[in-house]
């Protein structure tokens, strides 16, 4: 995907410089994907379209709000369907999700 996995400037100077602080939010934001990962799946595999919607709205404000630009536009997304009431892409955009919790996680890692 062509988009950046994150704009860590614009997150950083959002939080006044204060790395730290941003590490710990993204680590928690990690921790918010895993421990809604699987209600996600659960959502789209009953076709609950309510349930998710509401996770997925949820995780997209809190990616936003970090600047993890791609993982937002998949919640985004994710919404959308629920919104929709539809899954077509469900499964594609999860699996997606997935890859770029591991790249944020790696990032973190390195950082």
């Amino acid at each position: 995907m062509s988009t950046n996995l994150i704009d860590y400037q614009e997150a950083l100077d959002r939080l006044g410089g204060d790395e730290e602080f941003l590490t710990e939010l993204l680590e928690e934001l990690i921790l918010q994907i895993d421990q809604n990962f699987k209600d996600i799946q659960k959502a789209i595999n009953e076709k609950n379209f309510g349930e998710l919607r509401s996770l997925s709205h949820s995780l997209k404000g809190a990616s936003a709000n970090l600047n993890v630009t791609r993982l937002a536009g998949h919640f985004l997304h994710l919404e959308d369907l629920g919104s929709s009431n539809s899954v077509d892409g469900a499964e594609e955009l999860l699996e997606a999700v997935g890859n770029d919790r591991k790249e944020l996680e790696i990032f973190l890692n390195q950082n």
